[in-house]
């Protein structure tokens, strides 16, 4: 927990001291007097990890929500302008990490680095310490070099007058390289054995690492990059080897193939699942709390789409355009039938009627229409977000929820060795056997097994889009598995770009079937508009349709006020903006 208390002297020592004064009294916390010890280092550290993704501290930010931005997720009102590429060159990116092109962040790291390489710790301390804040400067880098490519490399703190923080963009490649640095020393020299959970440890480095060098690697396959891929896939595969051998990780399965997959995103305290990589805890005692409950039940203003559900294999294992379980001209129609005969993943991720929505006592969403999940402005695609929902009463409270959320999990890892895997064109069925379906069985699916595999006929990675490169089946339904697996946990928008994949965002946004016969009400709202097939089309009268330029939506704009500070134009903006 003291990872995310944070402490006013932060701010003092962060700040420049004056030079008229010689002298600081003793009661006063600057650098002068601060930076003596190992606890004044893990201290000034423990700011660091509100970089992490963190649950609602207010009105925003919920881990939920993150997916708006990809075709997981379809936002109320005129949605999300990255998800529908209406975004301008004004517009900055989001993220927990100091958001779009600002560097703040990884300067108040190197100012750390600063002083510990000045302090006269002994040098197992320093390399601890140093270990530490490496860790979120390549953290902090790996964002950069997501949203921009190429971005200019700071190893130390600069001053606002220093020539230097006008240095020109580094190339992407350079920028990877020094990520890479940071991530094997930090895997050096963190601590070795799993912790608590709360805090950074070598297994929590392999994990961002095999992470950020599947993302690498594949944008650099499937972009046409010309810097080699091969090695960052296999960095890949070797750090989740380590997670996946050393680390004494194990999927979370109590509730049994029914309720296990929603249970361990309702923990109260992730850290204390054998799945969990690294958990964000919080506490209404130390007034460390959220919304994120009272919202994702009560107003969401978000749900899930069509794509996605569709993409939800049968409990036969093939997709529903192939498997005799489902019936598209009847299954549609009420949402009962359509999870029905499905992976348990779907009902464990999305409402389904019949489910409760608040505990003791026990309250269900329309008790007084047949118990249907919620369908109105709020939850504008009749695909309510179930995952990381809570029932319990207490979290309603305004402010009040106290429930964690996992940073890094397993069966993230287990997906990201498999696709590496199969991306290096390595891959036996022993590997599936020891990710994938290990997921599967958590959830008592079929196995994946490649001598079986059927292309998808909707498969959106088959050729048929002329700008998304098609891969095997094995890969395709590699994809599908870390799809459903992963829904809501802000990671799809990032799969689209590394997969060359963006065209996926310029397709019509649709929700569940409309049946006016279970949600009588909605008959002539605006959200309740269809299509010619009867979907819900939440989009539909906006004056604007989704769209993706090729030619520069896989990277974000520089914003024109950051490019203006620049002298003799050093600071270029990205293609086609």
């Amino acid at each position: 927990m003291k990872k995310f208390i944070y402490f006013l002297l932060i701010v003092s020592v962060t700040v420049s001291c004056s030079d008229v004064l010689n002298l600081s009294p003793e009661s006063e916390v600057t650098s002068v007097n601060f930076f003596k010890s190992e606890s004044d280092f893990e201290t000034y550290s423990n700011q660091f990890y509100d970089f992490f993704p963190r649950e609602g501290r207010g009105f925003v930010d919920f881990i939920w929500t993150d997916d708006n931005d990809s075709d997981n997720q379809i936002a109320r009102g005129n949605g999300n302008i990255f998800a529908l590429g209406t975004n301008t060159v004004n517009d900055n990116p989001p993220g927990y990490h100091g958001g779009g092109w600002d560097f703040e962040n990884i300067r108040t790291v190197n100012y750390y680095l600063d002083k510990l390489e000045a302090s006269d710790l002994p040098e197992s301390a320093k390399n601890r310490w140093e270990a530490e804040g490496r860790f979120f400067r390549a953290y902090l880098y790996f964002d950069k070099v997501q949203k921009y490519g190429d971005v200019p490399w700071f190893s130390e703190a600069l001053s606002e007058t220093d020539e230097a923080i006008y240095k020109p963009r580094d190339p992407r490649a350079f920028v990877i390289d020094k990520i890479i640095e940071d991530l094997n020393f930090a895997i050096d020299y963190l601590p070795q054995e799993v912790g608590n959970k709360e805090n950074i440890d070598r297994f929590v480095a392999h994990a961002f690492k095999a992470r950020a060098m599947l993302f690498e690697g594949t944008f650099r396959k499937y972009h046409d990059l010309s810097e080699p891929h091969e090695d960052l896939l296999g960095q890949a595969v070797a750090s989740a080897e380590v997670i996946m051998n050393e680390g004494n990780y194990a999927l979370h399965t109590d509730g049994g193939p029914d309720n296990s997959f929603y249970n361990y995103f309702t923990l109260p305290r992730p850290g204390v699942s054998s799945e969990t990589i690294l958990a964000r805890h919080f506490s209404t005692d130390l007034g460390i709390t959220h919304w994120s409950q009272r919202f994702i039940l009560l107003q969401a203003m978000t749900g899930f789409s069509k794509s996605l559900a569709d993409d939800f294999l049968c409990t036969d294992g093939l997709p529903i355009s192939l498997s005799p379980m489902f019936d598209p001209a009847t299954d549609y129609d009420h949402i009962e039938d359509e999870m029905a005969n499905r992976d348990p993943r779907m009902h464990q991720s999305i409402w389904n009627k019949g489910d409760l929505r608040l505990a003791d006592p026990d309250q269900y969403f329309n008790e007084d229409n047949g118990r249907v999940p919620p369908f109105n402005q709020n939850f504008p695609t009749g695909y309510a977000i179930k995952k990381f929902s809570n029932t319990s009463r207490d979290l309603q409270v305004p402010g009040a929820a106290d429930d964690g959320i996992h940073l890094f999990r397993l069966g993230e890892i287990y997906l990201i060795y498999a696709e590496a895997k199969a991306e290096l064109g390595t891959i036996t069925q022993n590997d599936l056997d020891i990710s994938i379906n290990r997921l599967r069985d958590r959830v008592g699916m079929p196995h994946m097994v490649m001598g079986t595999l059927q292309r998808d006929p909707n498969s959106d990675f088959d050729g048929s889009i002329a700008e998304i490169p098609q891969v095997s089946v094995l890969i395709d339904e590699i994809r599908r598995e870390r799809r459903v697996e992963l829904a809501a946990e802000g990671q799809r928008r990032e799969d689209l770009m590394r997969w060359k994949a963006g065209q996926l965002l310029a397709q019509k946004k649709l929700g569940a079937k409309f049946n006016p016969e279970v949600y009588p009400d909605a008959v002539g709202e605006p959200f309740a508009r269809t299509n010619e097939d009867g979907f819900i089309e939440p989009y539909q009268g906006l004056s604007f349709s989704p769209q993706f330029d090729e030619n520069k939506n896989y990277l974000y704009p520089i914003p024109p006020s950051e490019i203006g500070l620049y002298p003799d134009g050093q600071l270029t903006q990205n293609p086609g903006w």
